[in-house]
């Protein structure tokens, strides 16, 4: 049997999907979800996957700037306890990579920015992936984008 997971945090409301897990079996044990591929078990929970941080990565959709344009940077709000690895690549082969955050060091939703190199492109491809373990909650991702289009 193959099955689908989902695991909302009540506090904080995150929800974590997972699809395609080979479960034979799950049981609630001392208030933690525990499952079972029939030869290994597993919690569902917490906050490292078997004792190693969690990495995060995200992948946007590509973002059409509308005319050719250069990416001058990316800005993320939101709370980021670590650093922000960030890749952009474009529809005319530019590919830039940056690096924002930590934001806040007492925990609190702000803004952080990665300043990148110069790159050209109509559509950006941008991908974000969170030093592993640390804290990241985004509200907002915003391109910066600087129009090429000289015609009025």
């Amino acid at each position: 049997m193959t099955a689908y997971g989902c695991s909302l945090e009540l506090e904080s409301g995150a929800l974590t999907t997972m699809a395609g897990l080979p479960v034979v079996a799950a049981c609630l044990h001392g208030g933690r979800v525990v499952v079972s591929d029939g030869v290994f078990l597993g919690c569902i929970g917490g906050d490292t996957d078997d004792g190693m941080p969690i990495a995060a990565h995200l992948a946007l959709p590509p973002v059409d700037a509308g005319v050719p344009s250069r990416l001058l940077a990316v800005a993320v709000e939101g709370v980021a306890g670590g650093r922000l690895t960030i890749e952009a690549r474009s529809d005319a082969s530019s590919e830039l990579d940056g690096e924002a955050g930590p934001g806040s060091p007492c925990g609190l939703p702000g803004r952080t920015t990665a300043r990148l190199p110069r790159g050209l492109g109509r559509t950006w491809e941008l991908r974000l992936a969170g030093e592993d373990g640390a804290v990241l909650d985004i509200a907002a991702i915003e391109l910066i984008l600087l129009p090429l289009d000289r015609r009025s």
